[in-house]
């Protein structure tokens, strides 16, 4: 786990590099760059740490827990806050009752409930805290001890799923009652699991087995039947991976294919249509990390990268980015291009881009699901490069629109969703 830290920043491509440094040359100016592909290093962890565990409250991410590696891989008690709107820690919380690694968490009401962990042995433990009063409580024990959980809830009820290295129970607590329920169990292996909720339903991604064996498994558990059903699977097999739920999509990033190796695999599960896309990976690998969405923006927490080294940063991760001119890719203005629209679904806006490789004229037109034009979006000559149109469809009612792009011979179209 964590033998040693370190500080990990992404390098930039060095003709960007180059890029950069002329302009500033240029300018006399300092400009500041941005990580690659939406991810941007906010600083610094204050307790070294994996395994630990994150609640939202008031925009605010509740950091608890941990385990702090080798040699000892002791569970840790510490609780500290981070900001993202001020990038600062606050780290006079009450610690947890016991120390805990490797636990699950949710909040209700306001109340955050830190669920079982514990490494080497798992624990059957329920501690509430209060932000309002600094305090923690003890509730009702689980009804098995398990590690390696992930929690989720809908309609005030906390749903607690798998464990271990191959649990497949799920446990229902009602706060109000302070009483625990079994519920149907998954129908695959959920060690390290991870756990978001849409639309009632609660998705479950990936996990291992007795063996470290990382699974694609996606299921959808629905709590008003009691019933698994499963989902299209993930691309790539992982456990100890975190999920995120941004708009209506969910957010698969990080994990592990097994002990001490980690990944930095981003994909993006759509729960409408069950389809999937791959986007670029982050700056960095990890599993065993904690994190939250605050305002839209994904925040990726400590971690570790291969179980011996600590990655000790604070990582931000815009879903929304776009890559700004400055930033395209040089070689790809050799050819014409017309690029995904992003985001995809939208409502009611969205960004279209594309590369033209020499000075021509270019003609970006909307069509109907029937291939009838709609409207014309772009049509006059432009310099090469690189180009961007922002398409508001506020007046379009939801549905599945094309647009194509005609410059000179070329000609491209695509397919972009609207969901109102």
């Amino acid at each position: 786990m964590l033998l040693r830290t370190t500080t990990r920043f992404s390098g930039e491509k060095w003709y960007l590099r180059k890029l950069w440094l002329i302009i500033i040359s240029l300018a006399l100016v300092s400009i500041p760059i941005k990580a690659q592909n939406g991810w941007t290093n906010k600083g610094l962890i204050q307790t070294p740490r994996a395994a630990m565990t994150a609640c939202v409250i008031d925009n605010k991410i509740y950091v608890i827990g941990g385990n702090n590696g080798s040699p000892n891989y002791s569970d840790l008690r510490v609780v500290e806050v981070y900001d993202p709107a001020t990038n600062t820690w606050d780290t006079t919380k009450a610690p947890l009752p016991a120390p805990r690694g490797f636990h699950s968490s949710a909040a209700v009401n306001g109340i955050i409930y830190a669920i079982g962990g514990g490494y080497f042995t798992a624990s059957d433990s329920l501690y509430a805290y209060d932000p309002a009063t600094n305090s923690w409580s003890t509730k009702q024990n689980l009804l098995s001890p398990r590690r390696g959980a992930q929690a989720g809830v809908v309609d005030g009820i906390i749903y607690n799923i798998g464990g271990n290295q191959s649990e497949r129970n799920c446990e229902a607590y009602n706060p109000i009652t302070n009483e625990w329920t079994a519920k149907a169990n998954m129908p695959g292996a959920g060690g390290n699991v991870a756990v978001t909720v849409y639309n009632g339903l609660i998705y479950t991604f990936g996990g291992s087995g007795s063996s470290w064996q990382p699974y694609r498994n996606v299921y959808a558990y629905n709590p008003a039947n009691d019933s698994c059903s499963p989902k299209q699977n993930m691309p790539t097999a992982r456990y100890g991976l975190q999920t995120y739920l941004v708009g209506n999509k969910i957010y698969a990033i990080g994990g592990s294919q097994g002990q001490y190796t980690s990944l930095a695999k981003v994909e993006v599960y759509d729960p409408i249509t069950d389809t999937w896309e791959t986007r670029a990976d982050m700056p960095f690998t990890d599993y065993y990390f904690a994190g939250a969405v605050v305002n839209d923006k994904i925040y990726v927490i400590g971690g570790t990268p291969d179980g011996a080294t600590g990655v000790l940063d604070v990582w931000e991760y815009d879903p929304l980015w776009v890559v700004p001119v400055d930033e395209v890719d040089l070689r790809s203005l050799n050819d014409y291009a017309l690029e995904q629209n992003y985001p995809n679904p939208f409502n009611p806006t969205t960004t279209i881009g594309y590369v033209l490789k020499e000075k021509t004229n270019a003609k970006l037109i909307l069509l109907n699901a029937i291939g009838e034009e709609m409207a014309v979006l772009v049509n006059e000559e432009q310099d090469k490069g690189f180009h961007k149109v922002d398409f508001n469809a506020v007046n379009l009612p939801s549905g599945v629109y094309f647009y194509r792009l005609q410059a000179g011979s070329f000609v491209q179209t695509r397919k972009m969703i609207l969901l109102k």
